[in-house]
């Protein structure tokens, strides 16, 4: 293991598989909603995730190397990306209706009181050794040094093995709201939120 680093816009393409996994479809859903006219998903997500001014973007972003490789991606931050509403941004478009009324329960699941991960996103086969637990801590490590009560995240319920994972490493459920159906998230039952005192 190579160790951490902060990611750089020309890490934005590896970003975009990772996120849209670990969103379950959420975060595709958004940048084919915000995508320019002949523009791919993405390319959408690119131009997203190098925004300055976006939350979820690669300035939030440590990235995790393995004998000079990428191999997972943690993005963290105080503020929550999803709460942008139909008029966040001037220069976006409005969300489509129904996938602003499907974003509702993250928009809800927050505690601005903390460091908030966003993703924790690793490639297959950096999984089961540990890594999670590693950016668990350095968040934790970053909380501490910007002086917040707690690190927190959501999770879908459906994701036993990252709730199991959260729980060995502290974090305690706070609060949920059922999935709202959408065509473009993959996912169903809850999601929660989860949160640990440093």
């Amino acid at each position: 293991m190579n160790g951490f680093r902060t990611a750089a816009n020309k890490d934005a393409g590896f970003l975009v598989p990772l996120v849209s996994e670990s969103s379950g479809g959420v975060w595709p859903a958004v940048w084919r909603a915000l995508a320019d006219a002949g523009e791919s998903v993405e390319q959408s997500a690119i131009r997203y995730l190098t925004k300055p001014s976006n939350k979820l973007s690669v300035k939030n972003t440590t990235l995790a190397e393995a004998n000079d490789s990428r191999v997972g991606a943690m993005i963290i931050y105080q503020e929550d990306p999803v709460s942008l509403n139909e008029n966040d941004d001037c220069d976006q478009p409005p969300l489509p209706r129904d996938l602003f009324d499907a974003l509702q329960p993250y928009r809800e699941l927050s505690d601005p009181n903390s460091l908030f991960i966003a993703e924790i996103c690793l490639l297959h086969k950096a999984r089961g050794q540990g890594l999670g637990s590693r950016f668990l801590d350095y968040a934790k490590k970053l909380t501490i040094e910007k002086k917040l009560p707690r690190v927190s995240l959501r999770v879908f319920s459906a994701n036993l093995g990252a709730v199991r994972l959260y729980e060995r490493n502290g974090f305690q459920i706070e609060d949920q709201r059922p999935v709202i159906a959408h065509p473009d998230i993959k996912i169903e039952e809850s999601v929660l939120l989860m949160s640990c005192s440093v």
